[in-house]
């Protein structure tokens, strides 16, 4: 298998030809075609003595713009059965449409070849390309040879972190109701769909472009009332259909099995979990079972920690949170968004008791947890004032 390096050179001056760029003109040295020896950084090649073959004759020849792109593509592809690194040389970015990389993207994986794009700097401000395609490209540049270190030691699992507190920083700023926090968040959250597809993209796996085609097919199958002949009289024949569609998609192995992501957060597949069993019909009738079986499992607790049994209260504490979860499933609640809404609360008044008790200059140990909890107090109070 050979690696084929596409160069983008830029558009013109030899002072935008980036560092990556110059690495992989020297790397491809021994199989190193410009698609036009009139760019100025052909020029430096032949002052550095760097061969190269120009494809200037094939693409001047009285042919069809495709027929000239595909001999430049077989031509490529034969010299990467004798060289393990061939390097394609291309003015500007090189910019999608640019019938011979279109050529290369599909051929090469094919024949067991790599294809690496090395992005001139047109993907930056200035490029025609589309937004979505310009960040794709600033994404490629960030992870080439001579890109940013940190970027380039990122693997699927080192971004993990990365994933959920973007998630979690969108859900903050929708919670604040801070449309600037919100657009920039949105970015951030983007900005990991497009690193892990870039990840998956010089794996071979899949591209950015596999991600967008595939989620475009799921929503239109998913919703046969708006893109297909069927009618959903209420929001609730849309959702109940979609979640059909959806459980037929999973082909589970038994018949009503419940298959959820375990690398959920516990809370959010409890959530998931009951919300799939309801949809089989087990389930409660109603508010009032589910807010019973709370209370059993509060009492059931209550009974295992007079025991004593480390054991048996870890067991009945869990049964009590996935009962509070099923409480807050039916008051139509997502238990993870409301818990991180507690924890926003609780730490918005700890810190109002933590600068009472820095105005008093002593440690928080020399106050008495009544003292403490007046601050609390306060500090609810100051809450439902300011609404």
């Amino acid at each position: 298998m050979g690696t084929l390096l596409i160069i983008g050179l830029g558009p013109g001056p030899t002072v935008h030809l980036t560092a990556a760029a110059r690495t992989a003109l020297r790397r491809s040295r021994r199989g190193l075609f410009f698609k036009t020896a009139r760019h100025p950084a052909a020029a430096i090649c032949l002052d550095r003595g760097i061969p190269f073959t120009p494809l200037d004759r094939l693409f001047s020849a009285p042919a069809t713009p495709g027929d000239s792109a595909r001999a430049a593509g077989r031509l490529l592809l034969s010299a990467l059965e004798r060289q393990p690194c061939v390097g394609y040389a291309v003015p500007g970015g090189p910019p999608r449409g640019e019938l011979t990389v279109d050529y290369l993207r599909r051929r090469a994986p094919r024949r067991g070849h790599r294809l690496r794009i090395i992005p001139g700097v047109d993907c930056f401000p200035g490029s025609g390309s589309g937004s979505l395609e310009r960040l794709e490209r600033i994404m490629t540049a960030l992870r080439s040879p001579g890109g940013c270190a940190w970027d380039r030691r990122q693997t699927h699992l080192s971004l993990r972190s990365c994933l959920i507190e973007e998630a979690y920083e969108v859900v903050a700023a929708i919670e604040r109701d801070d449309p600037a926090a919100l657009e920039e968040e949105l970015g951030d959250l983007l900005l990991q769909v497009v690193f892990h597809s870039e990840l998956a993209r010089e794996q071979g796996r899949f591209d950015l472009d596999r991600v967008i085609r595939g989620l475009s097919e799921k929503l239109i199958r998913r919703h046969p009332h708006v893109f297909g002949t069927v009618r959903a009289a209420s929001e609730a024949q849309a959702v109940g259909r979609w979640e059909r569609i959806k459980e037929q998609e999973r082909n589970a192995v038994g018949k009503g099995a419940i298959q959820v992501d375990p690398g959920l957060p516990a809370l959010l597949r409890a959530y998931k979990i009951q919300q799939r069993a309801a949809n089989l019909g087990f389930d409660w009738p109603s508010l009032d079972g589910a807010v019973a079986k709370l209370r059993e499992e509060a009492a059931e607790l209550q009974d295992a920690y007079r025991q004593g049994h480390p054991g048996k209260i870890e067991e009945e504490f869990g049964d009590f949170l996935f009962a509070a979860v099923n409480v807050a499933r039916f008051l139509g609640l997502n238990p993870e968004l409301a818990l991180g809404k507690a924890l926003r609360k609780f730490l918005d008044r700890f810190g109002y008791i933590a600068s009472q008790v820095a105005r008093e200059n002593r440690p928080f140990d020399s106050f008495s947890l009544e003292q403490l909890d007046r601050w609390w107090e306060e500090a609810k109070n100051n809450e439902e004032k300011n609404g």
